[in-house]
C-alpha cells in the first residue's frame, strides 16, 4: 500500500471534489502541511457512518450462503457494520464518534438504515449473477481499491470501489451502485464507472444502475454506445485542468457546513 503514489491516480470522488470546491481539494491532496495529515480534521458524521454502514451491511450479506440471505442476517450484518470511521476498534453505540448527538439520535439513524436495508431486500432479484463483489474484510476495504488501480496515460491512473458488477448475456456487465440519498447522480459518474471496469476486467459495460433505497427505485443508464477512449480523454483533459490550476479558491455554499477543513478555511467576514 505504501508504494502506491497518490498523486498521481484518481477517483471519481477525488475529480468531483475539485468541481466542488478547489481549497478542499487542496487541503486534501495537494497542501504540504495539511494532506499528509489530513485524517486528524477528520470529523465523524452521522450520513456518513449511516451510509457507509448500510453499503457494508448489504457486503457482508452478499457474503452468505443463499439461504442464509434474509432480513434476519441483514439487520446482524448491520450490527457488524455499525463502525466510526475515527476509529473502528469502538463497539456500537459509537456516540460522537459516529456523529451523533446522543444515544436517541444514534438510535433513530439505526432505524431509518434498517428500513433502507428492508427496502433493499424488496428490491433485490432472487437470484443475481455476481460477477464482482466487494471484499468481506469492511475494515480493510482497500485492497478492493487497490486491485483496481490502471493507467489511462503514462502519467496518471484511475481507480475506486464497486458496490456490485453482474454478468450479463455474453461478455457484458452491469455495474450497480446502491444510494442511501436522492440526490441525483452525474452522467461523468456513469462514465467513470464504466472505464475503470472496462480497464481491469475487459469486459463490456452494458449498463449501469442506481438502487436508491430510500424510495425503492432503480434507474438504469445504458452506456454501450459510449467509446471508452472518449471517457479516458474526459478525464485525461480534467486532469490536465488541475495541474495548471494556480489558484485553488474556495467555493462558499451550504457544502461549507459540513467540510472537515471549516476552521482553517478563511471564509469573508
Amino acid at each position: 500500500m505504501n508504494n502506491f503514489d497518490f498523486t498521481k491516480i484518481y477517483s471519481f470522488s477525488k475529480l468531483d471534489l475539485y468541481e466542488k470546491c478547489k481549497r478542499h481539494y487542496y487541503f486534501s491532496y495537494l497542501d504540504p502541511e495539511i494532506s499528509p495529515r489530513k485524517k486528524e480534521f477528520l470529523k465523524p458524521r452521522d450520513y456518513k457512518t449511516k451510509g457507509h454502514a448500510v453499503h457494508d451491511a448489504i457486503t457482508l450479506f452478499y457474503h452468505l450462503p443463499k439461504n442464509k440471505r434474509n432480513f434476519s442476517s441483514l439487520k446482524e450484518c448491520l450490527n457488524q457494520s455499525w463502525i466510526s470511521e475515527i476509529d473502528n476498534s469502538i463497539k456500537p453505540p459509537l456516540g460522537k464518534e459516529g456523529g451523533f448527538i446522543d444515544l436517541e439520535h444514534e438510535r433513530k439513524a439505526y432505524k431509518d438504515s434498517l428500513v433502507l436495508l428492508k427496502n433493499f431486500l424488496e428490491m433485490s432479484e432472487n437470484n443475481p449473477s455476481f460477477y464482482l463483489i466487494p471484499t468481506k474484510d469492511i475494515k480493510n476495504s482497500f485492497s478492493d481499491y487497490a486491485k483496481l488501480i490502471k493507467p489511462i496515460c503514462d502519467d496518471f491512473s484511475i481507480s475506486g470501489k464497486f458496490d456490485r458488477i453482474d454478468k450479463l448475456e455474453g461478455e457484458n456487465i452491469r455495474i450497480i451502485d446502491f444510494k442511501t440519498s436522492s440526490n441525483n447522480q452525474s452522467y461523468s459518474q456513469l462514465e467513470f464507472y464504466k472505464l475503470l471496469a472496462e480497464l481491469n476486467f475487459n469486459k463490456k459495460v452494458k449498463t449501469v444502475s442506481f438502487y436508491y433505497l430510500n424510495n425503492k427505485k432503480i434507474k438504469d443508464y445504458d452506456v454501450s454506445q459510449i467509446k471508452k477512449e472518449d471517457i479516458q480523454n474526459k478525464i485525461i483533459e480534467k486532469i490536465e485542468k488541475i495541474m495548471k490550476t494556480e489558484n485553488f479558491s474556495p467555493t462558499y455554499n451550504k457544502l461549507c457546513d459540513h467540510c472537515d477543513f471549516q476552521e482553517i478555511c478563511q471564509k469573508p467576514a
